[in-house]
């Protein structure tokens, strides 16, 4: 386990005094200063060589915007050796609209860049859960596909806390935060926003694609399950897990907007849906314990296991997984 919590990357050298009043849950920092002039390609080479596995945040000065961009494009597309990028903070101007379509917490450093790095830090470290050093390793690791690297990358990313609806109303999405929280508990500390990364699944079409018959399409039956749900909902965790019982058995009043038998079935698939969208996150596949993601790998074949046993694990592995298993040519 790293000393560090997180580690910043700068484009425009040093950090001076980034370590001065760091909160415990912060610091001290890592700092890794890269040249500008290499380009983005060996600089993806240079943060991968680093082997950083805790969350880090790339600073830039006001002439390497364009740099940072590219390097945030480059990252979340799955660059192989890289995961962990947790944030953004440039000095002067404007964020870069590259930053901002990828959904990368940012900020502008008036001043004080230092500052502005463990303020960001410490906002990232209060909102979402961190993945594990041992698994950050695997996932940057080649065993890892590109694409699903990609895609963890991305999943990583802490949450917008003023995050407004795409699918949803305000009032729906609340709802549908309430619902989260009893539904999939997630404990003291930093939590996933479960109910944003459904609304915004929700509105690009990018559920499982399954719906009970006679049940309308997603956006449809979310905005019609939320509403019947608002008409009976209650203050109190006690009270929302009698709600919600009553719900699934299907004898809930549901009034007009549904029937009883219709938001049992709704109710069916948001259970499912707000499921999938905290196991899809790499801190939940860690928490779990599932290392399956890892093998496609980049080479000409799939990576793979070569020990399947319980409580057993491959030299590759975290060792929270068990003990280290024999595989064929090499003993434990």
């Amino acid at each position: 386990m790293s000393d560090n919590a997180f580690a910043v990357v700068s484009l425009r050298g040093d950090v001076p005094d980034l370590d001065v009043g760091s909160a415990d849950a912060v610091g001290p920092f890592r700092q890794i200063t890269l040249d500008p002039a290499l380009g983005a390609e060996t600089l993806i080479e240079v943060v991968a060589d680093a082997e950083i596995t805790t969350p880090w945040i790339l600073v830039a000065g006001q002439d390497e915007h364009g740099l940072a961009e590219d390097l945030v494009d480059r990252i979340l597309a799955g660059a192989i050796g890289v995961f962990g990028l947790a944030g953004v903070v440039l000095e002067g101007g404007a964020i870069p609209e590259g930053i901002r379509d990828h959904e990368v917490p940012a900020t502008i450093a008036a001043g004080d860049v230092a500052a502005a790095v463990r303020d960001l830090a410490a906002d990232i470290a209060g909102r979402g859960p961190r993945v594990p050093e041992p698994w950050a390793r695997v996932i940057a690791s080649s065993r890892t596909d590109v694409a699903v690297r990609a895609t963890l990358a991305r999943r990583a990313l802490t949450d917008d806390p003023a995050y407004r609806p795409r699918a949803l109303t305000p009032e729906q999405l609340a709802l549908l935060r309430d619902l989260a929280n009893r539904v999939v508990p997630q404990g003291d500390g930093a939590t996933i926003d479960l109910a944003a990364r459904l609304d915004r699944m929700i509105e690009a079409g990018e559920s499982d694609g399954w719906r009970p018959t006679g049940m309308s399409t997603d956006v449809e039956a979310y905005r019609a399950g939320l509403d019947a749900l608002a008409a009976i909902w209650m203050r109190g965790p006690a009270a929302q897990d009698a709600v919600i019982r009553r719900v699934i058995d299907g004898d809930a009043p549901s009034g007009a907007v549904l029937t009883p038998d219709q938001l049992s079935l709704w109710f069916e698939d948001a259970r499912n849906d707000l499921a999938r969208v905290w196991l899809s996150h790499p801190a939940s596949l860690a928490r779990v314990g599932y290392s399956g993601f890892a093998t496609g790998g980049t080479g000409p074949e799939p990576a793979g296991y070569l020990v399947l046993a319980a409580g057993e694990r491959e030299e590759w592995e975290p060792e929270e997984l068990g003990r280290l298993g024999a595989a064929k040519g090499r003993t434990a």
